[in-house]
This record gives structure tokens, C-alpha cells and sequence, in this order.
């Protein structure tokens, strides 16, 4: 999953169940879902799990889903459902919780029913993540989440499945599920099969009207549906960056085992409609859910959605999709026993985001190395000492969740500091790439690993060395020496002096930051602007030219501070140690020191040189 935040900068049916009549089969689970009839912003489900051999059955709606880690109790959007047997009578049903009902005479049962309510506009309080949610809207989009719409009954999660959904004829589906209706001669039903419940849980489905490339690369059939409310962007105007995105990556991937197909849906979101400040994308073996605003320009989509976000979620198809533990394999949808491996799904799968980039060509070496510095700087603001390997394992924690942000950060620094250690010890000839290749070729997407043994697993396939950097850096809590590590291949750190705002320096870094109290204060970080108008470290923030300051409004602030000029009088109301000031002054252009990290210029035959092109430029 990759989650945008935008901080300071930074199923269903109503309708005639009766007239679709499920007929029983021991062979899978029937389900129906009719999206031509929407009745209060709801959905009607309908599932026939054949025949019942307990007197008793429980049904379950996922609490959590792979690659959320995060509890979202998909069970509190589903309502009012019943049981009956094949004369439509009703049997007895209790709720045992939000996401689970018991069934009595199960024995006699023939079908449920049940009304699903969509996330996007739902006024409950919940904590599902857009990329994760649902959508239902009539006529025009219906964004399927599944495990918001199709649950399974306990004890047959292994048990395939028939999904058959009736739609708009102007609406076409794009998913990975396998669709018997290949014809599309009647654009208004689709079945689908599963052969378990995890697949019906791995494979959204999206029907939209018509908006979609398709095209091959590599060998990997790739289809593009974009649903933008407003008709503001068409999908064909996304294809030539998407392409090239893909190319590079199946290039960085050559040898892999992955998958044949991918397909990116693509629902873009009115901020009119929806104030939602944080989105993103949610990975899937073969496609990926993302939502993104609808206001973005062509470029801004082609930076950060496809190279960003989406670049990101197509590297899932490595880990934990193809290389996973048996607690990914096996999930638990509502009693979940977590995995410690974030370093590797997240962690891994966000540094080949970046380092395809720079290995393909698509960026500098020191832009790349100018990512990385940034992810060092963001890791800092998490617990620089926590094991990583047990915050994954309690992620559900609060402890350890308020952390989780880090698997984008440290997570990908692990994934650095792994790869140059490895192509230290290979001279070149071996690293992350390479593990991550033998690893999908010794477990693969039908063969978990282990959770405690794959770490010891992996030193036996490559050093003792890299036993001892896992037990610092990873299990353990010592913090990574990056500049020690960086030097193995040239690159070193240089202070420069570059132009700063009041808030924000040139390179968009900012000046401040927000307490336990959600108050705004003054970071250590200093520039001569700042100096002249006598702010202090730890100074909070209270106004700035007479109007009060929060973090809900600080945006504002730091625009207005862009168009400020010589001439102008500024003036901040602090507080410092429990003191209101007023400090006052003329408007002056700031100065601050940085630390950059620069590519040092060497020999080709130097040693440092030689690692870093085995880092850093195509194989």
C-alpha cells in the first residue's frame, strides 16, 4: 500500500433476489450481486454456500485486509442479514460482532441476504483507508472493494466461488478475476470465479463507463481504467507515461517470475465532493486500486501518481505477493496474526520504486541520492530505535501503528543499506535484486516462508555479515550509520548555504513542527530571517500579522509567506517558556545551511566507484 498524506507540504443488490434465484452446488459458493437496482445508496448481496453439514455456520465480513495493517471492520457497512431455508423461510441469526453472524439450522439453510452501505460517503466514524473503500453510485461508478461486499462463511475459505453481478450496459468492469463473459455480446452480466475466498479478497473490481488503454509490455497485459467524475482526464492521455513507467520496470524485473497481467483502477476523486487529505493505492497480485484527486494536472498525475504511487504498487508483485509468509498465504481476515516482514513488503517494494528510476535511466544519480537523503531526514521523525521486526509483528498496536508511516521511510533505507552491503561482499555481483529474484524462485505465490526462519535463511543463501546487520538494524535496535554506509560508494556529505523563506526553505523543508498539544513551534533548524526577527528554538507559534495560527490554517500562512517582500512589516505573536512576545521587524531574505549528500567525483578504477555503478546503473 502506498499512502498519500497532504500535510503542510507534503455489494450488492437491491432489488429482486427472488427473481435471481442462486441454485445450490457443492462445488463453490454462490454469490449475486445486482448493480442495476441501488436503493438508499445500497446494495443487496445474496450467497449460497450449498449444502450445510453443522447445525450451526458463522458468516464473516473481513476486519482487516492484506496490505492495510489496520483494523477496518468492513462488517459495520453490512446490515439487516438474514438467512432462509429453500420454502424462504427465515432461520434464526445472531450477531456475534460487527463482522460476524451466526446461523442456526444451518443445516436447513439455502441462501443469505444482505443490504452494504459504500465508505465514500458514509457519515460513520471509520478508519478504512479511499484506496480500500467502496463506492456505489448509481448508474455512474461502482468501485468494488470486495471484502466491503462478499464475505465467507468460517471454516470454507478454501471453498471457490461463482460471483455473478448484473450491471448498467453503459458500465464496463475492469478486474483480474477470471470473467466467463469474455464475449461481452451482453454487456449487462458478469461471472466470476475464485478458486478461493483470498482471490475474491485480492481482485477488485471497478465498472465505470468506458475510459481505458490497454497494451503489452514484456509480456505483461496491462489495462488502465480511470473513472474521473467530471470527464477532467482520459485515460488515453495517460497511456505514453504509464508505458514507459511499466517498461522500465518489467526491464528492472528481467527474470523474474511475476504476473502475465495488471490492471490499475483508477478513481479519481471531486475535492468538492469529498475533502478527503490523504489517498493513495492499495496493491493486489495482479492490480491495484488508486485514488487520487481529480484536480491534479496531467503532470502532476504522470509524477505522482503513475511514477509515484502506482510505481510503487506494481513492485508489490514481488513481495508480499509473490514472496510472503504464511501468515500473507493463510490470511486471517478478522482474527489477523501479522507478519514481521513490513521491511521486506513495504520496505523493499518502496526502494525498488526509487531505484528502477535511477538503474532505468529515468533519473539523475543524484537525484536519486537526493530521495534517499529525504528518507533519512523523514525517518528521523519515527522511533530511530525500534525493532522493526517487532513493529511489524504488533503493527495493529497503537504503540507501534503511529510508526507505521516509517515502512516507507527506514523500510526503504533497509532495502538500500541491504543491497550495498551485499554488493560489498560480492564485489558487485550480488544484491537486493538478486535476493529478491532467489527468493521468488525458492517460494513463490503458492509457497509461503516461514515468519521465523526467513531471516536466517536468507544469511545461509548470502554472508554472515548480513546476520550481523540484521541483528543490530532490524531485530535489534541500533540505528543504521548511513553516512558510514554511504561512503562505501562515494557519496559524502557537503553543508551548503541555500535561500529560506520564514517557513520553508528553498527545498521545501520547513521550519516548523507540531507537539503533543497540536500546537506549532520553531524547530532547531535556523536561518538568518528567523534570527533577525528574534525567534527562538521551541518558540510556539500563536500568530503571524495579527491573525491566529493552527494547523488547520497554517497552509495559508506559508503561501502568504511566499508573497512577502522587501518593505514589509512582519510581525509573530510566540510563546516562550509561558510568555506571550510580540516580535517585530522588517521583511529580509533568509539564508540556511544544509547538509547535502553529493557524489563524490572519482577514477573509474576506484574501489568506491566500481560499487556504486554496480549500485546504481542497469546490469
Amino acid at each position: 500500500m502506498k499512502k498519500i498524506f497532504v500535510a503542510i507540504i507534503t455489494i450488492a443488490f437491491l432489488g429482486s433476489c427472488a427473481s435471481s434465484k442462486i441454485v445450490n452446488t457443492k462445488s463453490s459458493i454462490e454469490v449475486v450481486i445486482d448493480l442495476n437496482t441501488v436503493v438508499d445508496d445500497k446494495v443487496k448481496v445474496e450467497a449460497n454456500p450449498g449444502k450445510i453439514k453443522t447445525e450451526t455456520i458463522v458468516y464473516q465480513i473481513p476486519a482487516i485486509v492484506p496490505g492495510t495493517y489496520a483494523i477496518s471492520d468492513y462488517g459495520n457497512f453490512a446490515s439487516n442479514l438474514k438467512a432462509f431455508d429453500k420454502n424462504g423461510i427465515e432461520l434464526k441469526v445472531s450477531q456475534l460482532d460487527p463482522n460476524s453472524w451466526q446461523i442456526n439450522d444451518a443445516k436447513k439453510m439455502d441462501k443469505i441476504t444482505y443490504w452494504v452501505d459504500d465508505t465514500f460517503d458514509s457519515e460513520k466514524k471509520h478508519g478504512i483507508y479511499v484506496m480500500a473503500g467502496t463506492n456505489i453510485e448509481e448508474g455512474k461508478n461502482f468501485f468494488l472493494n470486495l471484502p466491503g461486499f462478499v464475505g465467507y462463511f468460517k471454516g470454507q475459505k478454501e471453498t471457490p466461488y461463482t460471483l455473478t453481478i448484473s450491471h448498467p450496459e453503459n458500465l464496463y468492469e475492469t478486474s483480474s478475476l477470471i470473467n466467463k463473459n469474455t464475449t461481452k455480446e451482453d454487456n449487462t452480466k458478469d461471472v466470476f470465479y475464485a478458486a478461493r475466498y483470498d482471490e475474491i479478497s485480492d481482485n477488485p473490481i471497478m465498472y465505470a463507463p468506458l475510459n481505458t488503454v490497454n497494451f503489452t509490455i514484456n509480456g505483461v497485459e496491462v489495462s488502465l481504467a480511470v473513472y474521473s467524475p467530471n470527464n477532467v482526464h482520459n485515460a488515453k492521455d495517460m497511456e505514453a507515461d504509464l508505458k514507459k513507467m511499466v517498461e522500465a520496470q518489467t526491464n528492472f524485473l528481467e527474470g523474474f517470475s511475476t504476473t502475465n497481467e495488471y490492471n490499475i483502477l483508477v478513481y479519481l476523486f471531486d475535492p468538492k465532493v469529498y475533502n478527503w487529505q490523504s489517498f493513495g493505492a492499495l496493491e493486489h497480485l495482479s492490480s491495484t486500486t488508486v485514488v487520487f484527486p481529480e484536480t491534479y494536472s496531467k503532470e502532476q498525475l504522470a509524477n505522482g501518481m503513475i511514477n509515484g504511487t502506482i510505481s510503487h504498487e506494481f513492485f508489490h508483485i514481488v513481495t508480499p505477493l509473490s514472496v510472503h509468509s504464511e501468515e500473507i498465504h493463510s490470511f486471517d481476515f478478522n482474527t489477523p496474526n501479522m507478519s514481521k516482514h513490513l521491511w521486506m513488503y513495504e520496505g523493499i517494494t518502496e526502494y525498488f520504486a526509487n531505484l528502477f528510476q535511477v538503474n532505468q535511466g529515468l533519473i539523475s544519480e543524484q537525484e536519486f541520492i537526493d530521495e534517499m537523503k529525504g528518507k533519512i531526514a523523514s525517518s528521523m521523525r519515527y522511533n530511530d530505535t525500534m525493532s522493526f521486526t517487532k513493529m511489524s509483528k504488533n503493527i495493529l498496536e497503537d504503540k507501534y501503528a503511529k510508526n507505521y508511516g516509517n515502512v516507507y521511510q527506514k523500510g526503504a533505507l533497509i532495502g538500500m543499506s541491504l543491497d550495498i552491503l551485499l554488493l560489498e561482499e560480492s564485489k558487485g555481483k550480488y544484491g537486493v535484486r538478486n535476493l529478491m529474484k532467489d527468493l521468488s524462485n525458492k517460494f513463490g505465490q503458492s509457497k509461503p516462508f516461514k515468519d521465523d526462519e526467513i531471516l536466517d535463511e536468507i544469511v545461509a543463501m548470502t554472508y554472515p555479515s548480513i546476520g550481523t546487520f540484521f541483528d543490530k538494524h532490524l531485530t535489534g535496535n541500533v540505528a543504521i550509520d548511513y553516512d558510514a554506509l554511504l561512503a562505501k560508494v562515494g557519496i559524502v556529505k557537503k553543508t551548503e548555504t541555500i535561500d529560506a523563506g520564514y517557513f520553508l526553505d528553498s527545498n521545501r523543508q520547513i521550519f516548523l513542527s507540531a507537539n503533543n498539544k497540536q500546537e506549532i513551534f520553531f524547530t532547531k533548524r535556523k536561518n538568518t530571517a528567523l534570527a533577525a526577527l528574534g525567534v527562538e528554538s521551541g518558540d510556539v507559534l500563536k500568530s503571524v500579522n495579527g491573525s491566529d495560527v493552527n494547523l488547520q490554517n497554517i497552509r495559508t500562512f506559508i503561501g502568504q509567506s511566499m508573497q512577502w517582500k522587501e518593505g514589509d512589516k512582519i510581525t509573530f505573536e510566540v510563546i516562550r517558556n509561558g510568555e506571550t512576545l510580540k516580535l517585530e521587524g522588517n521583511f529580509t531574505k533568509g539564508k540556511t545551511e544544509i547538509e547535502n549528500l553529493v557524489i563524490e567525483e572519482l577514477p573509474e578504477t576506484n574501489p568506491k566507484k566500481k560499487l556504486r555503478d554496480a549500485w546504481l546503473k542497469a546490469l
